[in-house]
């Protein structure tokens, strides 16, 4: 494990992967890092629950998206390019947690969530695979993937999620202030819950870079909040209830 000693400057208390992250770009260690960008496109009605979109949608909302009816949200020009370079700075970080060595290696097999197989280790990027930690919930018709899972080795692992944002987004903004996050991302706030409800761990890290210099970086510890799954949950069910009995939830 890095040595972290030289960056207490740049990191405050508490936090777990940002005094890493700062090791790895202050680093001369040879590090590839490999980079695939995909052109995002918009989510069409697919008949699952998803945790990036739908934890905080009220019981209508939810129904509309299970049938269909509802407009599939369109991404603008901002949110497509803000995705696709997005997309080069998890390449990034996926080079940076396999040098720190904290993350937990994909397992064999098809993910859950999506049903490719997972990356073989060392091989190329590839459509065929996936190459993040998906988990789904059959009874509740939800899924998701995790950018990664995180094992420092003293304790459960931790679910992560890397976000990026625009230069001036993370102003009056500190690491680990959980209430600051809630209030001002509450979408990410829910959808690292029901990642956690899906996939049983019960401590989650979301890390935010800004995407233009400096860089700056925030760290927020998310605990797992069981009376926000066990609603979560039973709005689901309540919507599937409304679909397998053919009654119709109306605002």
């Amino acid at each position: 494990m890095p040595n972290l000693t030289k960056l207490a400057r740049v990191t405050a208390r508490g936090t777990l992967v940002k005094p890493l992250l700062h090791q790895f770009a202050m680093s001369d260690d040879t590090a590839s890092i490999r980079l695939r960008v995909d052109r995002p496109v918009t989510r069409q009605h697919d008949g699952w629950f998803h945790a990036s979109q739908h934890p905080l949608m009220s019981e209508y909302e939810l129904y509309q998206w299970m049938t269909g009816t509802s407009e599939p949200e369109e991404m603008s020009y901002t949110a497509r390019m803000s995705v696709m370079f997005g997309s080069c700075a998890h390449g990034i970080i996926e080079a940076f947690l396999a040098w720190a060595g904290i993350a937990v290696p994909l397992p064999k097999g098809e993910c859950q969530s999506c049903g490719r197989p997972y990356r073989p280790l060392r091989a190329r990027p590839s459509d065929r695979y996936c190459t993040e930690h998906g988990y789904a919930s059959y009874p509740t018709r939800s899924r998701c993937h995790l950018d990664s899972v995180l094992d420092f080795k003293d304790g459960p692992p931790w679910g992560f999620d890397f976000k990026t944002i625009h230069q001036f987004g993370l102003r009056d903004v500190r690491d680990m202030d959980l209430d600051c996050f809630r209030e001002k991302w509450p979408h990410y706030w829910a959808q690292g819950q029901e990642c956690m409800r899906l996939s049983g761990w019960r401590n989650y890290i979301f890390l935010f870079m800004t995407l233009g210099n400096p860089w700056e970086t925030r760290e927020f510890h998310v605990p797992f909040d069981p009376a926000f799954a066990v609603a979560t949950e039973e709005k689901y069910r309540a919507v599937l209830s409304h679909l397998e009995r053919g009654v119709p939830i109306v605002p």
